[in-house]
């Protein structure tokens, strides 16, 4: 038993040995790196987005909201999503933690360095309209299944003889 023990120790304290430091230059090159790829704007995609939503459903419960209103909330929410996570830091400080995890101090000077090519530069600036139009395009097929998720829970539940009312 003492031998399994010793073996786990030392594979454990190996692995912890190996892995590499978070420094501050790492710390650097992931801040440069969502500078560079736009990340630092997600606060601001999530804000318009949640604006946009919260408009939607105000207006569906049959809310007069008019643009000053509109104009209201979506500057609110911008600022909000601003201050909570880039103002703060928290996208810098929850990027380091991840991006260390998974990638090493060589590995992210490569990825910086390939965003600061031509075809890099093009993906960076491309990428959040990117990311964008794909969410929206997930978010109509989602909701486009919404009957058939009815119909077929519906079904299932008569089959196992489940009755919701």
């Amino acid at each position: 038993m003492l031998k399994i023990i010793s073996l786990v120790s030392l594979l454990v304290f190996s692995q912890l040995s190996y892995s590499e430091e978070l420094t501050d230059e790492k710390k650097q090159i992931i801040d440069e790196m969502l500078d560079i790829t736009g990340a630092l704007k997600i606060g601001e995609m999530m804000g318009n987005a949640a604006a946009g939503q919260m408009i939607n459903a105000l207006r569906a419960q049959s809310k007069n909201i008019d643009e000053k209103a509109a104009n209201v909330i979506k500057d609110e929410m911008g600022k909000l999503m601003h201050e909570e996570f880039i103002a703060n830091g928290f996208i810098n400080n929850m990027s380091h933690g991840i991006y260390h995890k998974y990638f090493t101090l060589a590995e992210l000077k490569e990825i910086v360095g390939f965003y600061k090519t031509t075809t890099g530069a093009k993906m960076a600036s491309l990428l959040p309209k990117i990311t964008q139009e794909g969410m929206m395009e997930g978010q109509k097929h989602g909701m486009s299944l919404g009957p058939k998720i009815n119909q077929r829970i519906q079904a299932r539940l008569v089959k196992e003889g489940i009755s919701l009312n």
